[in-house]
């Protein structure tokens, strides 16, 4: 897979949370493979409560030229969590999400669509790019800790 790099477009603070009245951060952004961008990312978490509720991973992959359709894109979605072995991210329906309502993709993949499809490898590439380069996200720890 060529080298994949991140845009960051915007991020939103909102709240408070019901269950423990904290704030919620969104961050969003592109992932750039070579040429174009190769998917849209949306993070979502309640800040100082990662270690308990973790946070959520969005993708919506396929094409973002000029012209595109969500007919030509799908939704993915993942769950980013600390563990006592470190920090890991498992792939979850993403059915119900809120990118998942037919806007911006198509096709919304279930964790066995994720799973048993050769687009598993990108998931995981496109996941590493984002929570090792988006620097907005300091409260996600990845990699060695």
């Amino acid at each position: 897979m060529s080298e994949l790099t991140i845009e960051q477009v915007n991020s939103s603070d909102y709240g408070p949370c019901s269950c423990c009245g904290d704030m919620s951060r969104s961050v969003w952004g592109y992932v750039h493979g070579q040429y174009n961008p190769r998917a849209a990312y949306f993070v979502h978490w309640t800040m100082g409560q990662v270690p308990k509720h973790g946070a959520h991973i969005d993708l919506i992959l396929g094409y973002w030229g000029e012209n595109s359709t969500a007919e030509q894109r799908c939704a993915i979605s993942l769950e980013y969590h600390l563990t006592d072995t470190g920090p890991g991210v498992i792939v979850i329906d993403a059915h119900g999400r809120n990118h998942a309502d037919g806007t911006l993709a198509k096709d919304v993949f279930s964790r066995e669509d994720v799973l048993s499809d050769p687009i598993a490898d990108e998931v995981f590439a496109i996941c590493d790019v984002v929570l090792t380069q988006d620097d907005r996200l300091t409260e996600l720890p990845w990699g060695e800790t």
